[in-house]
């Protein structure tokens, strides 16, 4: 489904999903004591219950996987202190995650391999420069960010839903 395409209350939905998300990483991580380490899984999860809302073509799959896989790796390093190459799990949660959007794709999930690539990259550029850029060490930017991305979800939607509401129902053709 292109973005375009999507619902006034679909947008909307994710919108809030996403909300609740950078919600929760203020609370539990930015002003809580949940160590910043949870800090991809719980945006991952954001966006994994923004996809679920979508169904098979709500998009949002290729991220949440990512970042559900990658944030995954992060919760195990930073917890279990593993004698493993950090770096090395970083990437291996992040593959296992394209992979298990591979496999939703499969099975008729939208998953863009754009979306998940980028999404790999900009976690690698994260990690890369968090030694050099405090902000990107700070649970609260990574709120903040996603809370914006959350803003635009909603402000789409409710447009959307005037253009739905004043064509009689109707998605507007784009």
């Amino acid at each position: 489904m292109a973005a375009e395409a999507k619902s006034g209350w679909l947008r909307i939905a994710q919108g809030l999903a996403l909300a609740t998300g950078a919600v929760a990483l203020e609370v539990l991580v930015a002003r809580g004591s949940t160590p910043f380490y949870w800090t991809p899984l719980i945006i991952g999860l954001a966006y994994l219950a923004a996809a679920a809302f979508g169904g098979r073509t709500g998009g949002h799959w290729p991220t949440a996987t990512v970042l559900c896989g990658w944030g995954l790796a992060v919760v195990i390093a930073g917890s279990a202190r593993p004698d493993l190459d950090i770096a090395g799990l970083y990437l291996a949660g992040a593959g296992v995650g394209a992979s298990v959007g591979v496999v939703l794709s499969r099975a008729g999930f939208e998953f863009e391999p754009l979306g998940a690539t980028v999404t790999v990259a900009a976690a690698g550029f994260v990690l890369a420069l968090a030694p050099r850029v405090d902000a990107l060490v700070d649970a609260q930017t990574f709120a903040i960010l996603l809370g914006l991305v959350a803003l635009v979800n909603l402000l789409l939607g409710v447009r959307a839903q005037r253009a739905e509401s004043a064509s009689g129902g109707a998605a507007p053709a784009s």
